[in-house]
Protein backbone atom coordinates (compact mmCIF):
# COMPACT_ATOMS: atom_id res chain seq x y z
CA UNK A 1 0.00 0.00 0.00
CA UNK A 2 1.09 3.56 -0.31
CA UNK A 3 1.26 5.81 3.00
CA UNK A 4 -0.66 9.56 2.69
CA UNK A 5 2.83 11.10 2.67
CA UNK A 6 4.07 9.67 -0.34
CA UNK A 7 2.45 10.34 -3.89
CA UNK A 8 0.70 7.37 -5.66
CA UNK A 9 2.67 5.82 -8.41
CA UNK A 10 1.00 6.46 -11.57
CA UNK A 11 1.93 4.06 -14.81
CA UNK A 12 0.12 5.87 -17.03
CA UNK A 13 1.79 8.97 -18.97
CA UNK A 14 0.24 11.98 -19.34
CA UNK A 15 -0.36 12.96 -22.63
CA UNK A 16 1.35 14.93 -24.81
CA UNK A 17 -0.80 18.15 -25.64
CA UNK A 18 2.33 19.56 -28.13
CA UNK A 19 1.72 16.75 -30.27
CA UNK A 20 -2.02 16.57 -30.53
CA UNK A 21 -2.03 20.48 -31.71
CA UNK A 22 0.50 19.81 -33.64
CA UNK A 23 -1.17 16.25 -35.52
CA UNK A 24 -4.61 18.63 -35.87
CA UNK A 25 -2.55 21.18 -37.27
CA UNK A 26 -1.05 18.41 -39.77
CA UNK A 27 -4.73 17.06 -40.60
CA UNK A 28 -6.18 20.48 -41.50
CA UNK A 29 -3.45 21.36 -43.90
CA UNK A 30 -3.77 17.41 -45.27
CA UNK A 31 -7.42 18.07 -45.87
CA UNK A 32 -6.49 21.81 -47.07
CA UNK A 33 -4.15 20.50 -49.58
CA UNK A 34 -6.47 17.81 -50.87
CA UNK A 35 -9.57 20.00 -51.72
CA UNK A 36 -6.93 22.43 -53.26
CA UNK A 37 -5.70 19.58 -55.76
CA UNK A 38 -9.04 19.28 -57.50
CA UNK A 39 -8.64 22.76 -58.63
CA UNK A 40 -7.47 23.48 -62.08
CA UNK A 41 -3.97 25.20 -61.80
CA UNK A 42 -3.45 28.58 -63.63
CA UNK A 43 -3.87 27.63 -67.69
CA UNK A 44 -2.42 30.00 -70.35
CA UNK A 45 -4.60 31.26 -72.97
CA UNK A 46 -4.49 32.12 -76.58
CA UNK A 47 -7.66 32.64 -78.35
CA UNK A 48 -7.55 30.11 -81.48
CA UNK A 49 -4.42 28.29 -79.94
CA UNK A 50 -4.04 24.55 -80.52
CA UNK A 51 -2.99 22.24 -77.39
CA UNK A 52 0.27 21.07 -79.36
CA UNK A 53 1.15 24.92 -79.91
CA UNK A 54 0.78 25.64 -76.70
CA UNK A 55 2.96 22.47 -75.37
CA UNK A 56 5.60 23.46 -77.76
CA UNK A 57 5.87 27.05 -76.89
CA UNK A 58 6.05 26.20 -73.23
CA UNK A 59 8.43 23.62 -73.63
CA UNK A 60 10.90 26.66 -75.82
CA UNK A 61 9.66 28.78 -72.80
CA UNK A 62 11.14 26.10 -70.02
CA UNK A 63 14.16 25.44 -71.70
CA UNK A 64 15.19 29.07 -72.09
CA UNK A 65 14.30 29.78 -68.77
CA UNK A 66 16.15 27.50 -67.63
CA UNK A 67 19.42 28.57 -69.68
CA UNK A 68 19.01 32.09 -68.13
CA UNK A 69 18.19 31.20 -64.64
CA UNK A 70 20.41 28.21 -64.00
CA UNK A 71 19.30 25.52 -60.36
CA UNK A 72 20.76 26.71 -57.36
CA UNK A 73 20.51 23.69 -55.32
CA UNK A 74 20.47 24.62 -51.60
CA UNK A 75 20.82 22.23 -48.80
CA UNK A 76 19.41 23.16 -45.63
CA UNK A 77 19.25 20.96 -42.03
CA UNK A 78 15.97 20.87 -40.23
CA UNK A 79 16.88 20.16 -36.28
CA UNK A 80 15.09 17.16 -34.30
CA UNK A 81 11.76 18.46 -32.63
CA UNK A 82 10.87 17.04 -29.27
CA UNK A 83 8.53 17.29 -26.91
CA UNK A 84 8.28 17.54 -23.36
CA UNK A 85 6.82 13.94 -21.01
CA UNK A 86 5.99 14.28 -17.61
CA UNK A 87 5.77 11.36 -15.32
CA UNK A 88 5.67 9.52 -11.62
CA UNK A 89 8.67 7.47 -11.33
CA UNK A 90 8.44 3.70 -9.28
CA UNK A 91 9.60 5.91 -6.11
CA UNK A 92 6.70 8.35 -6.45
CA UNK A 93 8.94 11.14 -7.96
CA UNK A 94 7.91 13.46 -10.40
CA UNK A 95 10.22 13.46 -13.74
CA UNK A 96 10.35 15.10 -16.69
CA UNK A 97 11.75 13.68 -19.75
CA UNK A 98 11.59 14.14 -23.60
CA UNK A 99 9.69 12.14 -26.58
CA UNK A 100 11.19 12.50 -30.18
CA UNK A 101 8.09 13.84 -32.65
CA UNK A 102 9.85 14.58 -35.50
CA UNK A 103 13.82 13.68 -36.14
CA UNK A 104 16.31 15.74 -37.99
CA UNK A 105 16.39 16.20 -41.68
CA UNK A 106 18.42 17.40 -44.83
CA UNK A 107 16.08 19.40 -47.12
CA UNK A 108 17.09 20.73 -50.48
CA UNK A 109 15.68 23.03 -52.76
CA UNK A 110 15.96 25.41 -55.35
CA UNK A 111 16.50 28.69 -54.84
CA UNK A 112 15.88 29.65 -58.48
CA UNK A 113 12.70 27.88 -59.16
CA UNK A 114 10.53 30.96 -58.50
CA UNK A 115 12.40 33.06 -60.52
CA UNK A 116 12.26 30.42 -63.46
CA UNK A 117 8.86 30.49 -63.24
CA UNK A 118 8.43 34.34 -63.57
CA UNK A 119 10.48 34.24 -67.02
CA UNK A 120 8.74 31.41 -68.18
CA UNK A 121 5.35 33.45 -67.59
CA UNK A 122 6.97 36.61 -68.89
CA UNK A 123 7.99 34.13 -72.20
CA UNK A 124 4.57 33.19 -72.59
CA UNK A 125 2.75 36.35 -72.28
CA UNK A 126 5.08 38.03 -74.81
CA UNK A 127 3.93 35.19 -77.26
CA UNK A 128 0.37 36.67 -76.23
CA UNK A 129 -0.47 33.78 -74.10
CA UNK A 130 -2.10 35.05 -70.86
CA UNK A 131 -2.80 32.99 -67.58
CA UNK A 132 -6.35 32.63 -66.93
CA UNK A 133 -7.99 30.91 -63.25
CA UNK A 134 -11.31 29.01 -64.47
CA UNK A 135 -13.41 26.40 -62.38
CA UNK A 136 -13.49 23.03 -63.07
CA UNK A 137 -16.10 22.15 -65.40
CA UNK A 138 -18.96 20.06 -64.73
CA UNK A 139 -19.62 16.43 -65.79
CA UNK A 140 -22.47 17.52 -67.41
CA UNK A 141 -20.33 20.07 -69.86
CA UNK A 142 -20.00 19.00 -72.93
CA UNK A 143 -16.78 17.80 -74.03
CA UNK A 144 -15.00 19.21 -77.33
CA UNK A 145 -12.51 17.44 -79.58
CA UNK A 146 -9.06 17.04 -77.77
CA UNK A 147 -7.05 18.60 -80.21
CA UNK A 148 -9.41 21.59 -80.99
CA UNK A 149 -8.13 24.83 -80.57
CA UNK A 150 -8.55 27.39 -77.41
CA UNK A 151 -11.67 28.67 -78.04
CA UNK A 152 -12.34 32.54 -76.67
CA UNK A 153 -13.83 33.12 -72.92
CA UNK A 154 -16.49 33.75 -71.65
CA UNK A 155 -18.85 33.58 -68.21
CA UNK A 156 -18.63 30.02 -68.96
CA UNK A 157 -15.77 29.29 -69.34
CA UNK A 158 -14.35 26.26 -67.56
CA UNK A 159 -11.17 23.70 -67.23
CA UNK A 160 -11.79 19.86 -68.17
CA UNK A 161 -9.04 17.67 -67.10
CA UNK A 162 -7.55 15.39 -69.81
CA UNK A 163 -7.04 11.52 -69.28
CA UNK A 164 -3.05 12.54 -69.63
CA UNK A 165 -3.49 14.80 -66.78
CA UNK A 166 -3.28 18.19 -68.55
CA UNK A 167 -6.06 20.68 -68.84
CA UNK A 168 -8.15 22.17 -71.18
CA UNK A 169 -10.42 25.33 -71.59
CA UNK A 170 -13.69 24.68 -72.21
CA UNK A 171 -16.12 27.93 -73.55
CA UNK A 172 -19.84 25.80 -73.64
CA UNK A 173 -22.67 26.50 -75.69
Amino acid sequence: MTEASKPVNRFVPGRLCCYCVAMSRLMLLLCLAALTACAPPPLFHKTGAGPDQVAALRTRCEVAALRDVPRDIRTTYVPPRYVPRFYHGPHGRFHRGFVLVEPGRTESYDANADLRARVVDQCMAEAGFRPVRLPACTRDTPAPAPDSAQPPLNSTSCARRLPDGGWQVVTPG
